[in-house]
């Protein structure tokens, strides 16, 4: 994810701005820039060391019209591996809600953004221009933020972001994430490799595609491969360092010229890894994940995971 990241050193003690917010320890995210809405996600408290922790956080009650997102820029404190934005048809919890992600938190959910490895600034996919992201009519705001704590000391968790929205308008094109997951594999210490197939559903124009690994991974690539056995390579990684699991390759299309799959290719994307360590590597400490964004936007997010199509 295409962002600028600060590591964060932990001290005792919390902070509170001009606004009145009580920060965490050590983290202190600027003034709302003129013309955004600052939504801040609850605290999550006590994050052990070694916790691999992912949180659906609700940060706002259903929009009362469509809303287009013009900017959008986050902040993330220490031990922040990621941090989403998510338009949310799950309208039944109150804002400030605050719980460890299940299955349903992600189905129908739509891609308004995100910042990435204690991400201090813009969006971590920003979309080629001519694309934006959309908050619909009727749904909440839900913060999805995935927390990996590598240090030798409980820490609390915070994240933010600031939005920049527009009235709707049917001259803006919509994109949303696409993601080709694979979470079934069970990484043994030494090398390793993994593949995971998702044939489409439908025809889907692209206009940023990379893969997504973590730290013990050594190269990963995603293709297509067209009805006829044809195959075209979308975007390799021979070698993969450990900072592009926050800061990850895209090859980028315009709006004029997508990257166009078809319904019944096969989304391929390939994994190499080496585990170091002495235990075997479950999904989510590793990934494999060819993420792409497409448009228009159809039905909001579209995760296949493991060759399926859940939720629908």
């Amino acid at each position: 994810m295409k962002v600028a990241f600060i590591g964060l050193a932990v001290v005792l003690g919390c902070g509170t701005d001009s606004s009145g917010t009580d920060w965490v320890a050590n983290f202190h995210p600027p003034a709302v820039p003129s013309g955004y809405t600052r939504f801040v996600a609850a605290t999550v408290p006590d994050i052990e060391p070694g916790a691999n922790v992912e949180y659906c956080q609700w940060v706002a009650g259903p929009s009362t019209a469509d809303r287009d997102v013009l900017d959008l820029k986050g902040y993330q404190s220490a031990t922040g591996h990621h941090a989403v934005l998510y338009a949310t048809t799950e309208t039944s919890y109150a804002v400030g809600e605050s719980h460890i992600c299940t299955v349903q938190d992600m189905l129908s959910i739509s891609f308004l953004g995100a910042i990435g490895g204690e991400g201090l600034g813009g969006s971590a996919a920003a979309l080629p221009d001519g694309l934006y992201y959309r908050l619909p009519a009727g749904q909440a705001l839900m913060v999805n933020s995935h927390w990996l704590n590598a240090m030798d000391q409980t820490v609390d968790g915070q994240a933010v972001f600031d939005v920049k929205f527009a009235p709707a308008s049917p001259d803006r094109m919509i994109a949303d994430l696409f993601a080709n997951n694979g979470d079934n594999f069970q990484l043994a210490p030494g090398p390793g490799t993994y593949d995971v197939n998702c044939v489409l559903q439908q025809d889907l124009n692209f206009a940023m595609v990379t893969n997504h690994m973590h730290t013990l991974g050594i190269s990963a690539y995603t293709e297509l491969i067209h009805g006829d056995g044809s195959k075209q390579m979308l975007i390799a990684d021979s070698t993969w360092l450990s900072d592009e699991q926050f800061n990850p390759i895209y090859q980028r299309y315009s709006v004029s010229t997508p990257l166009v799959a078809h319904a019944g290719d096969t989304y391929h994307t390939h994994c190499e890894w080496n585990n170091t360590t002495a235990d075997t590597v479950l999904f989510p400490t590793e990934m494999c994940d060819g993420i792409g964004f497409y448009f228009p936007a159809q039905v909001g997010q579209l995760v296949c995971d493991n060759g399926g199509w859940p939720g629908m």
